[in-house]
């Protein structure tokens, strides 16, 4: 048996986000008291065992709640965006959704009555065929608990008051879904639920490079929506994915803009936030840049230096290549003058891509998993001081007050990103030019690349040095 999957449907600015959170018991997906926020499908796992205690009159009140795990699916809203090519991207993802799910949450607002949206919702389930619960949100008055009966005019037998702002009649809604999905015959591959065993994957990027497009020739269908306006992607959009055995989880954000140019208050100041939360997450960071914007811009460099600060394993995409590509010697060239403009983060890979034509897209997943591998690798200490001794005597460093700079052992602390501690006579004297060769020198020695590498000096005299080595 797989787990069940309930999909949120209705128009726009109906509560649809904020029941999302509220099912899920978090906040996940953006949410805004204006229509349109919501475009792509936002997927979360409702996994909630236990009571609920509160005491607000006409909220949960002690009732135990044992709701099995299902997938819930945020959509955007069927009406609602001004422009028609958004709309009718957004249908197609809700249409996706209703097709995917076993049951269907359909939302109406019920402080604004019927509307002409919610009369296409129904037509939508409707011809779905699919099983549904008819719910009125925003019910936390009694003047729109009494308006929310005008929803039987659509033809529907039966309405379930909830306010999802207010967490009014949340658990139940869950007691109701759970029923509902056990009465389903459920039949498939038995699905792993837990979504940390998926390698992470994370596109970033400043607007409208194509990282969506990038996503979408990935996984082989429009699974996000993409189109040439900056801006069209307003959260981050997670979306498991399967090769040759191995789980992924790639994840579409919002393009990056100078924080200076994001107002606060915003829809694009949340989007900002929910990358830089994916960004933080993600096992491998994917930069993807616009070779027909020529070299990266400062904005480039600033999610460049994001994504090293934060120790994230790294590749970058040169996407649009082929509107520049000319011949073989034009990537050595672009390679080359990428490299000294983003040379701090040389040691990640580059890859020439194309969203358009599909060409060498799938050399991303396959350079994904060479630098995450890279960063989990441990280096043998042995082995690790034997090439650091190598590489301190080849060329020594330069004398503090007459005394030599000495090289005593090493030890590598952690992975992702690898971090290793060196243990000197004079870590403070060792200069930043001296740091960069060891680092370039163990690099020669090891795989790497895709991740930085980290080097912490410790102070160690000679007579402790020679005291313990005596003991072993």
């Amino acid at each position: 048996m797989r787990i069940g999957t309930v999909a949120i449907i209705g128009r726009t600015n109906v509560g649809k986000s904020t029941l999302f959170n509220q099912l899920i018991g978090k906040r996940e997906a953006i949410v805004e008291d204006r229509p349109g926020v919501t475009r792509d499908r936002h997927y979360g796992l409702v996994k909630i065992t236990g009571k609920k205690n509160e005491t607000r009159e006409g909220k949960d009140q002690g009732m135990v709640v044992n709701v099995p795990p299902f997938t819930l699916i945020d959509t955007g809203g069927i009406a609602g965006e001004d422009d028609q090519d958004f709309q009718t991207q957004i249908r197609e993802q809700v249409e996706l959704a209703i097709e995917e799910s076993d049951l269907v949450l359909a939302v109406f607002d019920a402080v604004s009555g019927v509307m002409a949206g919610d009369k296409e919702v129904v037509s939508l389930i409707r011809e779905a065929n699919k099983p549904v619960i008819w719910v009125a949100n925003k019910c936390e008055s009694q003047q729109a608990s009494i308006s929310a009966h005008e929803f039987y005019a659509l033809g529907i037998d039966d309405i379930f008051q909830i306010s999802a702002a207010h967490a009014i009649n949340i658990s139940q809604l869950r007691e109701k879904i759970r029923e509902r999905l056990s009465s389903l015959v459920i039949e498939g591959e038995e699905q792993n639920i837990e979504r940390e065993q998926n390698l992470k994957i994370t596109f970033v990027g400043r607007p409208n490079v194509g990282k969506s497009s990038l996503v979408n020739r990935i996984l082989g269908s429009e699974r996000v929506i993409t189109s040439s306006i900056a801006g069209t992607t307003r959260d981050a959009i997670e979306i498991p994915f399967i090769r040759d055995g191995q789980k992924f989880l790639l994840i579409d954000t919002a393009g990056l803009r100078k924080k200076s140019k994001v107002e606060d208050n915003t829809t694009e100041r949340y989007s900002t936030l929910r990358t830089l939360r994916a960004l933080a997450l993600a096992d491998v960071a994917v930069l993807v840049l616009d070779a027909t914007s020529g070299m990266p811009s400062d904005q480039d460099i600033r999610i460049a230096t994001l994504i090293h600060e934060r120790g994230r394993a790294m590749l970058i995409a040169v996407n649009k290549w082929d509107a520049l590509e000319k011949d073989h010697t034009t990537s050595k060239a672009f390679e080359r003058a990428l490299k000294e403009k983003l040379s701090f983060v040389s040691y990640a890979p580059l890859v020439f891509v194309s969203a358009l034509t599909g060409k060498r897209c799938p050399s991303i997943i396959n350079n994904a998993l060479k630098v995450f591998k890279n960063s989990k690798d441990r280096i043998q200490t042995a082995e690790l001081n034997r090439s650091l001794k190598n590489i301190f005597e080849s060329r020594p460093p330069p004398v503090y007050r007459g005394q030599p700079i000495k090289f005593f052992f090493a030890v590598q602390a952690d992975i992702a990103p690898p971090k290793i501690v060196l243990f000197l006579n004079h870590p403070r004297k060792l200069s930043d030019g001296y740091v960069r060769y060891v680092k370039s020198s163990l690099r020669e020695h090891f795989s790497f690349q895709g991740c930085d590498l980290k080097l912490i000096l410790r102070k160690r005299t000679e007579k402790s040095h020679n005291e313990e080595s005596s003991r072993n």
